[in-house]
């Protein structure tokens, strides 16, 4: 079963004063199939169907949408290696923006 490497950038916009963001990283290596990135009101955020190649296929919950694309039905995006992709969380009470790089892709 093949493993990918993220680099996970959370960034947490504060909406009431004093205005202002946190930013922090963290690298996870996942197995396919298997969930990673968690939040303590909505549990799992993204899951790592598959790997193929350079690329990972990547599903995300339905509390998140996908920066700068239209509110797609398909909650899967293609990753390609060294490709950040952004999504945005707007249910709480901070911005929540999450930013995943595909570093690297394992046998």
């Amino acid at each position: 079963m093949k493993q990918a490497s993220f680099l996970v950038k959370n960034i947490v916009s504060k909406w009431r004063p004093p205005f202002g963001k946190d930013i922090s990283e963290m690298e996870m290596t996942v197995s396919e199939g298997k969930s990673f990135d968690t939040m303590p009101k909505e549990g799992s955020i993204f899951k790592l169907v598959k790997c193929d190649g350079d690329k990972a296929l990547v599903e995300f919950s339905e509390k998140f949408t996908l920066k700068g694309h239209l509110h797609p039905r398909n909650r899967q995006i293609w990753i390609e290696k060294n490709e950040a992709v952004d999504f945005a969380y707007l249910w709480g009470e901070d911005g929540i923006t999450k930013s995943i790089k595909l570093k690297e892709i394992m046998d």
